[in-house]
């Protein structure tokens, strides 16, 4: 008898079963590589509007919030939703300033203080 040289069908249909695990596996991983910095990018954007209105505050180019101070402000042609608020802390020339960022879920929440001279 004469010895064939080839794959059979079953080896195959094998190869191609890794293979597609393989592929399936690597899709997969690519596909939550992009959420992962796509959500870090939303993030990062969300800290940066915070940190504007939490530096306008301090600056005095924007009135601290008597109650809470919401608004939007446009970055990086998204809209953000932000909203301001003080509190008041133990020593009274100091009040704690909280800033969250959302785009329709919340992102960022920062924290700063503001001394108010009286």
């Amino acid at each position: 008898m004469k010895s064939k040289a080839g794959f059979t069908l079953i080896e195959v249909l094998i190869a191609l079963v890794i293979l597609s695990i393989a592929l399936t596996a690597i899709i997969k991983s690519t596909s939550q590589n992009i959420k992962d910095t796509l959500y870090v990018q939303k993030k990062t954007i969300a800290l940066w509007v915070g940190n504007q209105v939490m530096n306008e505050i301090i600056a005095g180019l924007r009135p601290p919030p008597t109650d809470i101070l919401k608004d939007k402000m446009k970055m990086l042609n998204e809209t953000w939703d932000w909203e301001a608020s003080l509190k008041p802390t133990p020593n009274p020339h100091i009040q704690e300033i909280n800033v969250d960022v959302s785009q329709g879920t919340p992102l960022i929440h920062l924290v700063s203080y503001l001394y108010a001279q009286q």
